[in-house]
């Protein structure tokens, strides 16, 4: 177990001390780690008992998992307990993200805190602007400190082409681990032997392109998400400390969403109370579904014809936040589609709002608006297949707004749930459609 720094202790004389003639005031001890008595830079992460037990877990030596609920703080923890280790701990941090977006919004998290992070970036990509004291480093330039702690950051597919004797670290932080394979946090443990796992266990797995059905039916495959096969491997050396409180979602959308995609990690909402008004001026509800008849298949137009009616129709309402009300704006809102095809042409559709986020389910995992249009994931299907039903696919859907979703279904979709083969995801599925009264 490591120990915290101290300021020390006298050590008592061996031999007898004879008396002072007269009491002298004793100087100010010299303190070697005066943030003890002021703070470090992401003494923050004390400041809530929950992330105050990952810390300890981690700095114990302990490898951990730590499941969080959508917009419950991943990234601001992830930030607070690499710098924490590195500035109180003195060790030596890699933080292994998913994407490049993602990189880089760690490392700016880490300047604006005022820790020196390294991110690790390519040659062939313009060079973020990061602020100081963080800053980008390209191949030798890469390098942890020669003494004392630091923190570097890659996406993992860098961290898996680097050399593990030179960036070797005594921790490694994934984030966004449910989007990591096995196999790439098993190729991770060539940087370090201690490993800390933080993420969403309701989103999407993995994309895994090659073969895997050799691996079908393991709970240790090297395609399924990073956390759940290293619990299911070494899970009585696991420690796990869970984040039970989202910032992001209030509370109809949490009742909804808990218990069908986290029924073991129950949470409940801290979000400031958020809204978007009506035209009557009263507050819509966090969630409305609206049914379309559907026969032209997902790729409908009445399926994305109603996605950017229903995002033109909530531009300019007011919206009510803690710090006041103002207009909704097209930054402020987001449309989410199942399929590539769909989001073109909801895309094409609103060419004349740039500045609305239209994408897949996989393209804005992570990312959040106040106010979001999602396409139900099973819209336009007549039979339930793997891709429509997809837990991961539709909690990313419902989880990406602050104050309102407007959820497109097809009317037909509850048929089709029941004449289908009952499977785990389609009664998921159901249950939703009931919760929103689709019936």
């Amino acid at each position: 177990m490591r120990t915290i720094p101290g300021t020390g202790s006298p050590i008592a004389p061996s031999g007898p001390v004879a008396a002072p003639e007269a009491r002298v005031a004793p100087a100010p001890a010299l303190c070697p780690h005066p943030s003890l008595a002021t703070g470090w830079t992401a003494s923050a992460i004390m400041d809530d008992p929950t992330t105050a037990g990952v810390l300890h877990s981690a700095w114990s030596g302990d490898s951990l998992v730590a499941p969080a609920p959508p917009g419950s703080g991943k990234t601001r923890l992830v930030v607070l307990l690499a710098a924490s280790l590195a500035e109180r701990a003195k060790l030596r941090v890699g933080i292994a993200a998913q994407t490049r977006d993602q990189a880089v919004e760690l490392a700016r998290r880490l300047g604006a805190l005022g820790h020196p992070g390294i991110l690790a970036w390519s040659t062939a990509h313009p060079t973020p602007a990061l602020p100081a004291p963080a800053r980008c480093g390209k191949g030798v330039q890469v390098r942890f400190p020669s003494s004392g702690g630091g923190v570097i950051v890659s996406t993992t597919a860098r961290w898996l082409v680097s050399d593990p004797s030179r960036l070797a670290c005594d921790v490694m932080i994934v984030d966004e681990a449910w989007q990591a394979t096995y196999a790439d946090l098993g190729a991770l443990g060539a940087f370090a032997g201690q490993v800390v796992c933080v993420g969403d266990p309701g989103q999407i797995d993995p994309v895994v392109t090659g073969q895997v059905s050799r691996w079908q039916g393991s709970p240790t495959a090297p395609n399924l998400p990073a956390p759940d096969a290293l619990l299911a491997a070494h899970g009585e050396a696991i420690s796990v400390v869970r984040l039970r409180h989202t910032w992001r979602l209030g509370p109809q959308t949490t009742a909804l969403i808990q218990p069908v995609f986290y029924p073991d990690l129950p949470f409940t909402s801290r979000r400031p109370d958020e809204f978007v008004k009506g035209d009557d001026g009263d507050r819509l509800p966090e969630i409305v579904a609206h049914r379309v008849r559907v026969a032209g298949g997902p790729g409908d137009p009445a399926l994305v014809g109603a996605c950017a009616d229903l995002a033109r129709g909530l531009l300019g309402r007011a919206m009510v936040t803690p710090e006041g009300s103002r207009s909704v704006a097209a930054d402020d809102l987001a449309v989410v589609t199942a399929h590539v095809g769909q989001a073109a042409a909801v895309r094409a559709l609103l060419a004349d709002l740039p500045g609305v986020l239209v994408g897949t389910a996989n393209q804005l995992q992570g990312l959040e608006r106040a106010a979001v249009v999602a396409l139900h994931p099973l819209a336009g299907y007549r039979d339930v297949s793997g891709f429509g039903t997809d837990l991961g696919r539709a909690c990313v859907m419902l989880s990406r707004h602050r104050s309102h979703l407007a959820l497109v279904v097809d009317s037909a979709s509850r048929d089709v749930l029941s004449g289908s083969e009952p499977t785990a995801a389609a009664g998921a599925h159901m249950r939703l459609l009931e919760a929103l009264d689709m019936g």
